[in-house]
């Protein structure tokens, strides 16, 4: 199997020391999620809402004194990660959150479910970052 970005992600996560990954699945998130699901020693906890898979990451994290992690697909997912992410930041518990996002080239021309992430994270993030394929 060739090696790819959501590979290289994953080998990240677990050289973190990462054990669990929490979210909702979706289509953005697909090649990520299948990675993760075929990795021996991270796990993959499906959640019904990204709200609490953001706690879950949250409240993992405190508990653990590991990274947290959490992911949510294109818009409305990126959006309910929120709540748990403003509850890591307003305790000091860090948490990677892991979005997906609309097709490059229709990024910027209100394409269905486009939210921008940047901004969206601004309140809740030390760091953000989108990551693009040349």
């Amino acid at each position: 199997m060739a090696r790819t970005v959501a590979h290289v992600i994953v080998d990240a996560l677990r050289e973190l020391g990462v054990r669990h990954v929490f979210g909702v699945v979706g289509d953005a998130l697909n090649p990520l999620t299948d990675a993760i699901r075929t990795t021996d020693d991270l796990d993959w906890v499906g959640c019904r809402h990204e709200e609490a898979a953001a706690f879950a990451a949250s409240a993992q994290s405190q508990l653990s004194d590991t990274l947290g992690v959490c992911m949510g697909t294109v818009g409305p997912g990126s959006v309910h990660l929120l709540n748990g992410l403003y509850d890591a930041a307003k305790s000091r518990t860090p948490v990677l959150a892991i979005c997906g996002q609309v097709p490059l080239a229709e990024v910027g021309s209100d394409y269905f479910q486009e939210v921008d992430n940047d901004l969206l994270f601004r309140d809740v993030a030390v760091y953000r970052a989108t990551v693009t394929s040349p």
